[in-house]
C-alpha cells in the first residue's frame, strides 16, 4: 500500500519532524498489511494544526470545533471487506498534530504513541469500521489494540529520543504478524437434495454428514467443525426446509429454521441445474426475518455451461440482498477456497470453541446410526427411506480391540421390513458390508455390525417415538 504524507500549513514543518511522518507511514502500512489491503491502494495523510482541522470539521461534519483526526473515504460500505481487492484509492486522513500533543499530555503517554493511534483509528474508519453503536465501538477498540500491539509502541516511549529506528523495525516485521483468530457458526440451509451435506463433508475433509440422492436425507441438525491456523468455522448441517407432511417433517423444518437464530452467517445452497421453485421462494421468505449475512452458494456448476450460471445468479440476486454469491461444485471441489475466504470475512474475532482435532460434537453412536441409514437410503426403493430410523442398542469394544455394534433399523410397515431384509437376507448383508467400511474408517478399528430390522408403526407421526429416536422438541 502506498502512503503519501504532507504537512499543512508549511510552517508546521518546523514543529513536525521527519520522525513523526515516518511513524504515520509505518502505522498506516501496518494496517494495510494486517487487513490485506491491496498493494496498489493509496492513502493520503495530512499532518496539520487545530485551525485547519477545525475548518474541515465545520465544513464537512457541521461541528464547530477542532478534532484530532478526520477520515474521508472514497468508497463506503456497511461492512469491511478485506478478502477482495481494495479500491485504488482508499481516501484521505487529516491529523491534528496540535491535538495529538495535547492529548498525549492529557493521557500521560508519548506524542509518538498518540500520532500512531490516531493514524490507526483513521485507517480503520477508511476500511469501514465505525463506533456509532456500542457493539461497533467495542469491535473497533479491539482492532485498535491489536494494531498498536503489532506496532510495538508503548505508552512510555520518549519522543525526544525517538530516531525512528524502532518504528522502522516494527514495519519490517509486517510479514511475521498474524491476523487475530476468528471463529463463528455458519448455518447451511437449502431445500432437500441440493448438496449441503456433500459440501460440509468436503470442507472439513471427513465424512460426518450422510449423503444420498434421496430428498430429506438429513433429519437432524449436525454440527461439523473446520479448524485452520487463523479460524474455526462451525457448520450446522440442517435438514432441508420443506413443507412438512408429518411430525418428523415438522421437526426437521423447525430444526432448520431455528438454526438461523443461532449463527453468525448463513449459507443458502441451491442446485445450479434446477430453476427457482416454491421451495427456494419459501426459504427466501424465511431469510427476510433474519439479520444475518446470507451467502448464496450456487452448487453443481460442474453440470452446466459457464454462461448458464449467469441468469441463475441474476434471478436470485433480484430476490434477496445476498452478502455474496459464490458458484461452486462441492463434488469436484471447485471454488471452495474462495467460499471459505468469503465467509471468513463475516466471522467475528473469537476463541476456538472446540479442540483443533475435533470435527463434530456428535457422539460416535449417532454418527454410526446415520452411516447405517445412509446405506439403507442407497439400496432401497423410494417408499422406504423416509420411514427409516436407526438406533444403536449396544456398542462394545471387545478384548481383541474390535468393536461390536448392535444396530436396529426401524420401519413403519411389515412390507418395508421385507424390502430391507431382501431375499434370504441378501440386502441386509449388503447394507451391513457397506456401512461397516465407513464405520471402521470412523473408529479406526475393526467393527462387527449386528443389524436387525423391526417395525414401529407410523413412528414419524408419534411424538413418543420421535423422542425415542432423538428427535426431541427444541425450545
Amino acid at each position: 500500500m502506498v502512503v503519501r504524507t504532507q504537512i499543512y500549513p508549511e510552517e508546521m514543518a518546523q514543529e513536525i519532524s521527519k520522525t513523526y511522518e515516518e511513524i504515520v507511514r509505518c502505522a498506516a502500512k501496518k494496517v494495510g498489511v494486517l487487513y490485506d489491503v491491496a498493494q496498489d491502494s493509496e492513502v493520503s495523510i495530512t499532518l496539520t494544526d487545530d485551525v485547519y482541522i477545525h475548518a474541515l470539521n465545520k465544513k464537512y461534519r457541521g461541528i464547530d470545533r477542532p478534532t484530532d483526526v478526520l477520515s474521508f473515504a472514497l468508497t463506503e460500505s456497511e461492512e469491511p471487506d478485506y478478502e477482495t481487492e481494495a479500491p485504488e484509492t482508499l481516501g484521505d486522513l487529516v491529523i491534528s498534530f496540535s491535538r495529538a500533543k495535547a492529548q498525549a499530555k492529557e493521557y500521560g503517554h508519548s506524542v509518538k504513541r498518540e500520532i500512531a493511534f490516531l493514524t490507526v483509528h483513521g485507517m480503520l474508519h477508511l476500511l469501514g469500521y465505525d463506533h456509532m453503536e456500542e457493539r461497533d465501538r467495542i469491535e473497533m477498540e479491539e482492532e485498535q489494540r491489536y494494531v498498536m500491539k503489532s506496532l510495538g509502541i508503548s505508552r512510555e516511549d520518549e519522543d525526544d529520543r525517538q530516531d525512528g529506528a524502532e518504528t522502522g523495525k516494527a514495519c519490517r516485521k509486517d510479514k511475521a504478524i498474524k491476523k487475530p483468530f476468528k471463529s463463528g457458526f455458519v448455518a447451511v440451509i437449502g431445500r432437500p437434495n441440493v448438496g449441503k451435506s456433500t459440501l460440509i463433508n468436503t470442507l472439513i475433509g471427513q465424512k460426518i454428514a450422510i449423503m444420498s440422492d434421496k430428498p430429506q436425507t438429513t433429519q437432524t441438525k449436525i454440527l461439523c467443525i473446520l479448524t485452520e491456523p487463523d479460524v474455526q468455522i462451525v457448520f450446522l448441517d440442517t435438514p432441508g426446509i420443506h413443507k412438512p407432511k408429518h411430525k418428523l417433517g415438522a421437526y426437521m423444518v423447525k430444526a432448520a429454521e431455528g438454526t438461523l437464530k443461532e449463527v453468525d452467517t448463513i449459507f443458502f445452497v441451491i442446485d445450479a441445474t434446477e430453476k427457482m421453485g416454491p421451495g427456494e421462494r419459501y426459504i427466501v421468505e424465511r431469510l427476510e426475518a433474519t439479520k444475518r449475512p446470507v451467502i448464496l452458494v450456487v452448487n453443481k456448476i460442474d453440470k452446466i455451461a459457464r454462461e448458464e450460471a449467469l441468469p441463475i445468479i441474476a434471478n436470485y440476486k433480484d430476490k434477496y440482498p445476498f452478502a455474496a454469491i459464490v458458484p461452486i461444485s462441492a463434488k469436484e471441489k471447485t471454488n471452495l477456497e474462495a467460499l471459505l475466504d468469503v465467509v471468513k470475512g463475516y466471522l467475528p474475532k473469537g476463541p476456538a470453541y472446540y479442540p483443533a482435532d475435533m470435527v463434530t460434537d456428535q457422539p460416535e453412536r449417532l454418527i454410526i446410526a446415520e452411516l447405517v441409514r445412509e446405506k439403507v437410503l442407497e439400496l432401497t426403493r423410494d417408499e422406504v427411506p423416509h420411514a427409516v430410523a436407526v438406533d444403536i442398542e449396544e456398542m462394545t469394544t471387545r478384548p481383541k480391540g474390535d468393536v461390536y455394534i448392535r444396530a436396529v433399523i426401524y420401519v413403519e410397515r411389515s412390507s418395508q421390513k421385507g424390502i430391507i431384509i431382501g431375499a434370504r437376507g441378501a440386502l441386509l448383508r449388503t447394507i451391513g458390508q457397506r456401512a461397516r467400511a465407513d464405520v471402521e474408517t470412523l473408529l479406526g478399528a475393526k467393527a462387527y455390525l449386528d443389524l436387525w430390522v423391526k417395525v414401529r408403526k407410523d413412528w414419524r407421526s408419534k411424538t413418543g417415538a420421535l423422542r425415542d429416536f432423538g428427535f426431541a422438541e427444541e425450545d
